[in-house]
């Protein structure tokens, strides 16, 4: 409330507590006084009031038409082809990630990839047994040694001859005296040479490899590797300019 509403407010109040009075008839205007001097000393300016609170905002005005579309930019000059070649293709381990790589440079590039291997086929079955070859033919037989030179080792003692047959017992003789020196050993015989041992035959010429057997079915094919990875996305072309804005709509009115 400011000083104007504050006093406003006092005469009110002071009126509504003033004992009232009978006023009678209006008398006659009386004549007009003499003009006063000039006006008195300007009063010094009252404090400037709190100020009041903000009226709400107004509703938002409706949003302007679309402006048109902008003309469509120029198209760009046409870039350099860009030659795509394939680099290196590896092959990875069996169940590893697919890889693909660029090099090289515009418009000169090289696409190197990296492939797993498939995994192994399962084994084939065995082929069948091809027959047995026939048996070659005995080889010739050598011809027989040289008979070699006589041996100088002597050769083990040959066995004891049998025991000749008992002869007739004679007459007993007459008791001689007793010796009493033990008579000498008579000597070991000398022992007979070693016979000279056979030479040893040849070996016989080795007889001809038998026929090859049969050649097994092919085992199944393995399975299917996995797709190689997509090329490479080529470059988006250049974007067209930007239309002109459209008008601003209408600013909303101001709230209470």
């Amino acid at each position: 409330m400011d000083s104007y509403e504050k006093a406003m407010q006092k005469i009110k109040q002071d009126q509504c507590c003033r004992p009232q009075t009978v006023v009678g008839q209006r008398g006659p205007t009386g004549p007009t006084g003499p003009t006063g001097p000039a006006g008195g000393p300007t009063g010094t300016t009252g404090a400037t009031g709190p100020t009041g609170a903000t009226g709400l905002t107004g509703p938002t005005g409706a949003t302007g038409a679309t402006g048109p579309t902008g003309a469509t930019g120029a198209t760009g000059a046409t870039g350099a082809a860009t030659n795509f070649a394939i680099g290196s293709v590896v092959t990875g381990a069996p169940g590893s990630t697919a890889a693909a790589s660029i090099t090289g440079t515009a418009p000169n590039l090289f696409l190197n990839l990296t492939i797993p291997a498939g995994a192994t086929g399962a084994t084939g079955p065995t082929g069948v047994s091809g027959p047995t070859g026939a048996t070659g033919a005995a080889g010739v037989t050598g011809p027989t040694g040289a008979t070699g030179a006589a041996s100088t080792v002597t050769g083990p003692t040959g066995p004891t001859g049998a025991t000749g047959a008992t002869g007739v017992t004679g007459p007993t003789g007459a008791t001689g005296a007793a010796s009493t020196v033990t008579g000498p050993t008579g000597p070991t015989g000398a022992t007979g040479p070693t016979g000279v041992s056979g030479p040893t035959g040849a070996a016989g010429a080795t007889g001809p490899t038998g026929v090859s057997g049969v050649t097994g079915p092919t085992g199944p094919a393995g399975a299917t590797g996995p797709t190689g990875v997509s090329g490479v996305t080529g470059p988006t072309g250049a974007a067209g300019a930007t239309g002109p804005t459209g008008p601003t709509g209408p600013t909303g009115p101001t709230g209470p």
